[in-house]
């Protein structure tokens, strides 16, 4: 086993990934940090609204797309979910996440978290998390995994990210979620390259969200063409880049 269970403070749990020596979330909270840090900075609640508003027929509303890079234990894409449908039930969601590991996605079901969270984690990510438990001892698998339900459609590339990210569509996605290990422990997902292959997915106008104020990921996301500003600190000293791809 590669991992250790945390506990962060309000009360949903972590993992510590002992091969990079860092824990999947702060000790703030790891439903904290996705709900704030991730859906709230890309204002996916704000889109949610707005196509609810706009769309007389709420089953006609447009869908909201996003990326997950770094798909860990899915708080980040079951958060927005959560959040998005108590904007609006109906509402079409379609999330691509990117993740190489397979054994940290089948560590989904042992997560703790309020109810009404593990109620979206069962309806939702539970289905993928049996997929990858099943096919853990395939080591270099490189597939897909998928659900679909209640207009929420998730797919899951298990691969590199600096490859996977290649096959997806230019101008396609709402929000991105950007949530790799930090600088220092991975920089391969840090690099002027990656970080242009992923905004290149964003829409124009669209947030991408992480929680590393590092300099090298302000400057990769600044020369990727995005406008930068300071997330959520959270407790923190400083809040992580939340970038804007510009129009």
């Amino acid at each position: 086993m590669k991992f250790t269970h945390e506990e962060t403070l309000d009360g949903s749990s972590t993992y510590k990934n002992l091969e990079f020596n860092e824990t999947y979330h702060s000790s703030i909270g790891a439903y904290t940090e996705a709900l704030y840090k991730h859906v709230l900075a890309c204002k996916l609640d704000s889109l949610a609204y707005k196509l609810h508003a706009e769309i007389g027929d709420p089953l006609n509303a447009p869908e909201i797309r996003i990326l997950d890079v770094c798909f860990g234990l899915a708080y980040n894409s079951a958060v927005a979910i959560q959040k998005i449908r108590e904007i609006n039930p109906a509402q079409k969601i379609e999330i691509i996440a990117l993740e190489s590991d397979l054994e940290i996605i089948s560590e989904i079901t042992n997560i703790k978290a309020a109810e009404s969270y593990l109620e979206i984690i069962h309806e939702y990510i539970k289905p993928i998390a049996e997929e990858a438990s099943s096919l853990e001892s395939h080591s270099q698998l490189c597939g897909t995994l998928a659900f679909t339900k209640n207009n929420v459609s998730i797919k899951v590339l298990v691969d590199d990210a600096r490859k996977s990210v290649k096959s997806l569509s230019d101008d396609y996605f709402d929000a991105i979620f950007f949530d790799p290990f930090s600088p220092k422990s991975c920089p391969v997902l840090w690099t002027e390259d990656f970080i242009r292959d992923v905004v290149s997915k964003a829409k124009p106008n669209a947030f991408i969200s992480t929680y590393s104020s590092a300099r090298v990921a302000k400057d990769a996301f600044m020369k990727a063409g995005c406008e930068i500003y300071e997330g959520p600190k959270l407790n923190r000293r400083n809040g992580g880049v939340l970038a804007q791809k510009k129009a």
